[in-house]
């Protein structure tokens, strides 16, 4: 089904908008509020129905739905001030006119039943897990996989997700990529199944393109059948796919010339980090690529966002140039990036974290929390708003969110750095124990990453610990032998960064 205004075309059963006759990409909530308005044309519209059909009844504040009806105005070339197709009606709602007709598109399908054109952006497609053998014991921790793994895998960077509730009409009916691929509108399907093999609980994952059905990815898995076995998949699987998705939205973004395209640009940048550190070169090497990708493709928000963050971060902690232009740089491409795209939960969430490292925590607070209006499952946002409120000296605040942020995302390569935001502000709150426990975790996490091993060495230095804050400054300076003092300062405080340096110059 079909409804068409002008020359756009809403496709309710594929999920898109499109513009004489070619796809145009926009945020699911948007695509949402233009179905939900095409089918209300002339009707004024209440702000509590738009919640109801587009956030499902779920709180949400007035800025939100606010910024929702901007981005569609936008998505359809109008404006608040022309009003073209959307007029605000004060104190009732809004009110859609557009002379809206219902196509079921028969001459369409009927001509390209066969053809699959795949979405020009990557998509992914999660089935319902297959359960063979005892369906009643198994199928609980079957549909809990495909739910994590729909919830996590959000925070792969220019990845669409179709929604858990579109899948799991699926339930029961035997599926072909193809069909997914055209029904909901995406280039990939994961699917999988799970039985019961002896006392073990065994997975079977296969990554698929939906244009051609060829299997991209493969893998079994095999955990003991007991209480834990669901997380214990979970985390089996998980870093596998998502080094194969994130492969995959590589391979998919080559431009034709064969120079890495904008998206590859991008998606280096982010990966960058991780793979090798956290060093002034590595984040120069970061920012040099995200301005290549930005030059490519203005437009692209994330891009825009996750510079802000490179710049923010790297400032915060010492590894960029501490300087106003580097400031006033970042606090301009978090501009940037939320005014072209303020409904994407990842590119406010960056941004705002970018705001709040440069000083302007106060104003980083309700961006974040638009971020997680739009998607709670954002551990990128959690974090840095439990970061903000450190910042702004309300440690007692910040416990929770950051607890919330590592919890959403077990396997998120930033964990390390997440921990050692939480040790520091377990510290301050007077629970020396506990930071120096979550400290060690963020060690575990990463071994490439330095910041905590710096926070275990200043708790154990604040427990008086000497040996023992000794063999953590030891493992600070074997992956980061050239840590300078601005870095330790800027993390742990002058005042620990005291003691460090004592520490530091005894060691020697």
């Amino acid at each position: 089904m079909r409804y068409q205004f002008d020359e756009f075309e809403v496709d309710i059963e594929n999920f898109a908008l499109l513009k004489d006759g070619k796809y145009c990409p926009v945020e699911p909530l948007v695509f949402d509020l233009v179905a939900f308005l095409s089918r209300n044309t002339g009707r004024v519209i209440t702000r509590d129905e738009i919640i109801d059909h587009v956030w499902k009844g779920r709180i949400v504040s007035d800025a939100t739905v606010a910024s929702c009806i901007k981005s569609t105005r936008k998505a359809l070339g109008d404006s608040g001030t022309e009003q073209k197709y959307i007029q605000t009606i004060r104190g009732r709602g809004i009110q859609f006119l557009g002379s809206v007709q219902l196509s079921n598109a028969d001459d369409r399908a009927s001509n390209h039943a066969n053809a699959f054109v795949p979405p020009p952006r990557p998509s992914l497609a999660i089935v319902p897990f297959q359960v063979f053998g005892d369906e009643a014991a198994l199928m609980p921790i079957a549909d809990g996989l495909v739910e994590s793994l729909t919830t996590i895998l959000t925070r792969i960077p220019l990845l669409s997700i179709a929604s858990r509730s579109s899948m799991f009409a699926l339930k029961g009916e035997s599926v072909d990529a193809q069909e997914v691929g055209r029904r909901f509108n995406v280039r990939y399907m994961l699917e999988g199944s799970l039985q019961k093999v002896q006392d073990q609980l065994r997975a079977n994952v296969q990554l698929i393109e939906t244009q051609n059905g060829f299997h991209l990815w493969a893998q079994q898995f095999d955990r003991p059948h007991d209480a834990g076995a669901q997380e214990a998949l979970l985390h089996d699987i998980l870093p596998l796919l998502e080094l194969h998705i994130v492969r995959t939205i590589h391979n998919d973004l080559r431009s034709e010339t064969g120079e890495l395209s904008a998206g590859q640009l991008l998606l280096q940048a982010m990966g960058l980090l991780a793979l090798k550190g956290w060093h002034q070169n590595t984040f120069e090497e970061a920012a040099a690529l995200l301005r290549r990708s930005i030059e490519q493709e203005p437009a692209n928000a994330l891009s825009h966002a996750y510079l802000a963050l490179i710049l923010g971060l790297g400032h915060r902690v010492g590894l960029v140039e501490r300087s106003k232009a580097v400031v006033q740089n970042a606090i301009e491409e978090a501009e940037i990036a939320i005014d072209l795209d303020d409904m994407n939960s990842n590119v406010v969430g960056l941004a705002a974290c970018a705001l709040a490292d440069v000083g302007q925590a106060e104003r980083a607070v309700p961006l974040l929390k638009k971020a997680l209006d739009l998607n709670l499952n954002n551990g990128q946002a959690w974090t840095a708003l439990g970061s903000a409120y450190a910042i702004l000296g309300r440690a007692a605040d910040a416990i929770e969110p950051l607890e919330r942020g590592i919890r959403v995302s077990p396997m998120d390569s930033r964990l390390a750095v997440w921990r050692a935001v939480l040790a520091l502000v377990y510290l301050q709150t007077g629970n020396a124990e506990q930071a120096e426990t979550v400290a060690q975790e963020g060690c575990q996490n990463d071994d490439k990453t330095y910041l905590p091993r710096v926070v275990l060495t200043a708790v154990r230095l604040a427990r008086k610990q000497t040996e023992a804050a000794l063999s953590a400054l030891q493992d600070c300076l074997r992956v980061k032998p050239d840590l300078s003092q601005q870095e330790i300062d800027c993390l742990i405080g002058p005042k620990l960064g005291a003691a460090f340096a004592k520490l530091k110059a005894a060691e020697k």
